[in-house]
Formats: C-alpha cells, structure tokens, sequence
C-alpha cells in the first residue's frame, strides 16, 4: 500500500501525459485531414477558392434574371476565360459564392449557350455569326435566296416540280453558296451581337451591316431608274431593298420615301441556270459598187432584217448578277436578209473643185463580236460601283472582236495573262485591251485573250476589222467582252450607239 502512495504521482504525471499526447493527436490528424476545394480562375489569374463548383454555377444563374429574359434563355454561364480546377489542399482561405462572383461580375461578361457561324470565302475571309438556333440562320439564307429568286422557282426547284423547256424558256439546274460555312456550338459571350431576330439576321446577311438603311424622298420628276442611278444602286438592286415595287416601270410619288441603301451580301448564292431563248441573228450590210453613182455618195438598195436564232446557253448568276454565259446550241429559225448598199463609182466632171476625197460613209456602227451572243451585264451601278460599259459573252474563248467602225487606234495593253478571277491589276482590271478613237467618242475592248491584240498604237482601223480574240485577262469571271464607250463628259451607255 504504501509503495503506490509513493506511485500516485508517477501514476498521475504519466496520465496527464497520455491526455497532453493525445489531444495532440488528434489536432495533428485534424490538421492532416485534406479538402476538396476548388480555385476560380479568370484568364490564369486566380481569383479565389470556393468550396463548390456547383454551387458557383448556381448562384451566378439565379442571379442573372435580365439576361435570361433579355436572350430568352433558360441557363447563364460563366464567363469565357473562366477556369474552376478542382484542388486538394489541406488548408485553404475559401471565398464564399458572392464574393467570386462580383469579382467575375467585375471582369468578364456570362455566356449563353448558342451557335457560331463561320463564313469564310475564297480568299478565306472569314465572317462570324453568332445564332441562338441554328435553325434560325437556315431560315435567314432562305430570305436571302427569295430576295434573288422568286418563292415560286424556288418552290419548283426544291419540289422537283419545275416545267421542263419545250420550245423556250429556263430551269435552274443547281442552287448552292459559294462560302464555306461551319457551325460549331458554344457558350458565346453575352456582350457580342447575338442574333435571335430572323428579320435582323436576313437584313445582316443581305446588307452586311445593321445601320439603318438610307432613305430618298422622291422629287418631281423621279423615276425609279433615274433615282437608282442617282443614288448609284443598279435597277435590281432598288427593287431588291423596296420589294413593293415589282418593276423598274411602277410610278413613284412625290414625297415617297424609299430605301436606296447599297447591298453587300455576306453570301454569294449561286444559282445555274439552262436558258433558251429566241434572239435576234443579226443582218449584215453588203456593199456593191455603182457605176450610176457619184464616188462617195450611197444608196440602199434593200433594208436589212434581222433573223430569228433559239439559243441555249447556261449561265451561273452569283446574287441575281449574271456572270459570262456558255452557249451550247443555237438554231436559225428565220435567216436575216441582209443590207444591201450601192455604193458610188461614177468620177465626178474635170470642173469639180470641191477639194480633197470625199469621206467614205461608214452606215450604221457595227457589232464587235460574233453572234449569237449574250449580254450578261449592262451599262450601270452595281454594288455601288459603275459599270461603265456592257459585258458580252457566250462567243467563245478566242472568238473575234470587230472595230464597229473606222477609226485610230490610241492606246494598247498587251501581254496580260488570261487569269480569269477578280483582282488582278493588268491593265487596270481592263487586261488586254484596246482603245479606238472614233468620230466623237472612244471605245474600250477589254479582257481580251492573252498576247493576241491584232492592232498597234496610230494604226487605222477599218468597220469590221479584227483587233483581238475573246479572253478573260484582267478581273474577270470568264471569258467575255467588256465593250465600253467614253465620250469627253464621260462613259455613256454603249448600246445608245444602236438605238
């Protein structure tokens, strides 16, 4: 007994030791306990840790009310550049959800979920949209096709239903876009154009911009041509942006306003198209020598009549604008009777005086290329830009292009390559190309075949005479003619030689 009286210290030491020991213990193995937390990072800087990722999404969710009625969504996410890695760490200072959140707030603006559209053309320029719905930029090319072809040649097309050709008339072969086009789904930051509108959408894709349009009030006077022009649109494209109007022929009302905004499609919408049609074949004019006619005098011994021709071509319009055509067949229904001219061989009396040669007369211009042909574009704007001349095509590459009358050569380009595309700077955009002075006016012969201009600076030029072969040197889209007439105001619509 006395032996542990003499222990009960010892006993009492050791035990308030085990206690001391213990409770260590355990705060170590508190300490030693690892969280799973979770560090929030915006664009690598770390902005905080929060203990739930979910909890995070959550709140930033239910307090984004506006954007959700705004976008008229369902779900905000965070912002893009945010990172929420997941972290096991023994101790942490954590954040609670609102203090990241305003932090975020702060920096960066939520996403949706949505759609980006990627548009990218030949050069691979690229366009980016940015849709709710992808079904909603279907449903926007959609417009923009109707815009150029018409709901009922659409139908047909896609309906199978079109009419086929018996005597005249077309079909369209293929309808397609030119550009690449990707859609890829993510989360897109609600401070980018987000298009939820179809109408807006439409209008961006066919203008390619949303400021408002411009508008003309119309003047006394004004028609829809003049007022197009004016305001350097092209016919087509005035009643492309005022679809109330169906013709270049309706009236116009003093104090009306209408849209003269300039159209620059974001899609190219290519529509191939198999054409027949009956055209002119013109006459030709026939020159016979008379003895009963004084030396430069004439006479027309028969009028000339055009025949009739039914020619079937195919040609690719790209925006309702038609590019060089192909001719595959042609048929002559009615020949032509051709202009016969007398033309004067009698030598005046020894006692004339009147000095010099009398000027020979050229008749009417004449037509510088083969036929049949097709006019692809005519004189005027187009795109805001103008078309100084018309482009004749369907000849063929190689064909003959004819002086229209008798003139002197001024100025020659040669030895552009045939390219066939847009942007090339030969010649200006003209390639090889000829100028003519003729009596009042010159004319421009463009785009022609590569080191085959037939003509030299100072040279005489007679009607008729080759002075090239058909090409597509210089900016262009296929082989054509661009025939162009400039007089000292100016360039004048080229076909007002033949009216």
């Amino acid at each position: 007994m006395s032996n542990f009286k003499k222990n009960i210290p010892i006993i009492i030491s050791l035990t308030i030791s085990f206690v001391i020991i213990f409770v260590i213990g355990i705060t170590n193995l508190e300490e030693d306990k690892v969280k799973e937390v979770y560090n929030v990072y915006l664009d690598g800087e770390l902005l905080g840790t929060v203990n739930s990722k979910k909890s995070l999404e959550k709140y930033i969710d239910d307090d984004q009310k506006e954007l959700k009625e705004e976008f008229g969504v369902d779900k905000v996410y965070v912002p893009n550049g945010i990172d929420i890695e997941k972290c096991v760490t023994h101790s942490s200072e954590i954040s609670s959800e609102k203090e990241i959140y305003e932090k975020i707030k702060e920096n960066k603006s939520f996403t949706i979920k949505g759609y980006v559209v990627s548009i990218k053309d030949s050069d691979n320029n690229e366009t980016k949209i940015n849709v709710l719905d992808k079904d909603l930029f279907d449903e926007a090319v959609n417009r923009v096709l109707r815009v150029f072809v018409s709901d009922e040649d659409v139908n047909n097309y896609e309906n199978d239903t079109q009419k086929e050709i018996e005597t005249t008339g077309s079909i369209i072969e293929n309808i397609s876009i030119d550009e690449k086009i990707t859609i890829t789904e993510t989360f897109i930051s609600t401070d980018e154009v987000i298009f939820t509108d179809l109408t807006t959408l439409a209008q961006y894709l066919l203008f390619g911009s949303l400021d408002k349009e411009q508008e003309y009030t119309v003047q006394p006077g004004d028609t829809i041509e003049t007022v197009a022009f004016n305001n350097k649109l092209g016919v087509e494209e005035f009643l492309i942006v005022n679809p109330e109007f169906t013709s270049s022929n309706n009236l116009l009302s003093v104090g009306q306003k209408v849209s003269v905004a300039l159209i620059d499609p974001i899609l190219s919408i290519v529509v191939d198209k198999h054409i027949v049609e009956d055209m002119d074949k013109p006459y030709q004019v026939i020159e016979k020598e008379d003895s009963s006619l004084y030396v430069g005098t004439s006479k027309v011994q028969t009028e000339g009549v055009n025949g009739t021709q039914r020619v079937t071509s195919k040609i690719k319009y790209v925006n309702g604008e038609a590019q060089p055509a192909y001719i595959t067949n042609y048929d002559v229904l009615v020949e032509p009777i051709n202009k016969v001219v007398l033309k004067g061989t009698k030598q005046y009396e020894s006692g004339y005086s009147g000095g010099g040669t009398p000027a020979t007369v050229s008749g009417d211009w004449g037509w510088p290329t083969i036929s049949p042909y097709i006019i692809t574009s005519y004189y005027g704007y187009r795109w805001g830009r103008l078309h100084a001349g018309i482009d004749i095509s369907g000849c063929g590459f190689g064909s003959p292009i004819y002086s229209i009358g008798n003139g002197v050569v001024t100025s020659v380009t040669n030895g552009c390559a045939d390219r066939g595309y847009y942007g090339s700077s030969c010649g200006g955009g003209y390639g090889n190309a000829i100028r003519i002075q003729y009596s009042g006016f010159e004319v421009i012969y463009s785009h022609i075949m590569g080191s085959n201009i037939r003509v030299s600076v100072g040279q005489r030029v007679s009607k008729g005479q080759i002075v090239g072969y058909m090409g597509n040197s210089g900016s262009s889209t296929g082989t054509h003619l661009h025939f162009q007439v400039n007089t000292n105001s100016g360039s004048i619509n080229p076909l007002t030689l033949y009216r």
